[in-house]
C-alpha cells in the first residue's frame, strides 16, 4: 500500500498517541474484570456485559477531547457512518464470550479511516500481552516487531496438519468433509482470528456473519503483513461509505497469504 500523505501521517500519530493512552489506562480494569462479570444478551442474541459499554465510553471520551472533528463508529454506539473526514471504528471487546467466561482469547479493535479508507489500525489483547498495530505503508507490527503472514500452503496437503485456519462453528463442522488437512480452530474473535493472520501463525481466516467494526482493524493488518481480505458474497464493507448502518449489514470475509487462494478455500466452507 502506498505511503500516507504528510498531513495525513501526522493526523494518525496523534491518533495513535491518544489510542495507546486509552488503551494502556483499561488494560489492567479489563484483565482484573475478565471472568468475573456476567453477560446480558443483546436484541441481536449476542452478549454485552457493562465493560463492553465502559471500555466504549472511554474510548470515545478520550477521542472526543483530543480529536472533537473525528466521528465515532462502534458495536456498542452509534452504527451509522458519520459525515466526517475522520472516523474510528472501535469493538470495544471483541470475544465478549470469552471475556466472560476467563478465556484470554479476546481483544480491543479500533481503527482509524480518513475518507472512508482504513488508514491506522489497533487490536489490543491485554490478557495475550500483545499489541498488533499497522499504519497504511508501513507495515504491521506486534508488540512494535515487524510481523508477515504465513507463505501460502496447499489446503488438502496432510503435512501440514498442525497450522491453524481460524473458522467459526459452521465452517469449522465443514471443514473435514471439504478435504481440509489444515487444523480448523474455532477461537471467538474475528478481529483477533485476523491479527493470528497477520503474524503468520495462522495460514487464513473465515468469519461468516462479521460486521465491520469486527474485520475493520484487522483487514489492514492482513493487507500491511503482506496478505490478502476477500469478501465472499455481498457488499464489501469497506471502505466506509457515509450514512451506512452497518447493525445488520456484515458479509462473510476471509484472509490469508493470497486472495485467490483464499477465496476457493472459504467457498469449499461456507453454506450454499
Amino acid at each position: 500500500m502506498s505511503a500516507l500523505p504528510d498531513d495525513v501521517r501526522g493526523v494518525v500519530e496523534s491518533a495513535r498517541h491518544v489510542l495507546h493512552r486509552g488503551l494502556d489506562d483499561l488494560a489492567d480494569d479489563l484483565r482484573r474484570a475478565s471472568g468475573e462479570v456476567e453477560p446480558s444478551p443483546k436484541s441481536d442474541g449476542t452478549p454485552v456485559t457493562a465493560l463492553d459499554h465502559e471500555v466504549d465510553a472511554r474510548l470515545r471520551e478520550a477521542i472526543g477531547a483530543a480529536l472533537p472533528a473525528h466521528g465515532i463508529l462502534s458495536e456498542e454506539g452509534s452504527t451509522v457512518v458519520p459525515d466526517t473526514e475522520w472516523c474510528w471504528v472501535i469493538d470495544p471487546i471483541d470475544g465478549t464470550s470469552n471475556f466472560t467466561a476467563g478465556l484470554p482469547y479476546w481483544c480491543v479493535s479500533v481503527a482509524l479511516a480518513h475518507r472512508g479508507e482504513v488508514v491506522f489500525a489497533t487490536i489490543d489483547a491485554p490478557a495475550l500481552r500483545r499489541r498488533y498495530e499497522a499504519t497504511r505503508g508501513e507495515g504491521a507490527t506486534r508488540n512494535g516487531r515487524p510481523v508477515r503472514v504465513r507463505e501460502m500452503v496447499a489446503w488438502d496437503d496432510e503435512s501440514m496438519g498442525h497450522v491453524p485456519v481460524m473458522l467459526t462453528t459452521g465452517t469449522a463442522r465443514r471443514a473435514r468433509q471439504a478435504g481440509l488437512a489444515l487444523n480448523p480452530r474455532v477461537m471467538g474473535s474475528t478481529a483477533l482470528d485476523m491479527a493470528f493472520v497477520a503474524e503468520g501463525v495462522a495460514a487464513a481466516s473465515v468469519a461468516v456473519i462479521p460486521h465491520v467494526w469486527d474485520i475493520a482493524a484487522g483487514s489492514l493488518l492482513v493487507r500491511e503483513a503482506g496478505g490478502a481480505v476477500v469478501t465472499l458474497d455481498g457488499d464489501d464493507l469497506l471502505p466506509l461509505r457515509v450514512g451506512d448502518d452497518h447493525l445488520r449489514t456484515h458479509a462473510p470475509t476471509a484472509a490469508g497469504a493470497e486472495a485467490h487462494a483464499v477465496r476457493l478455500l472459504a467457498k469449499r466452507l461456507l453454506p450454499d
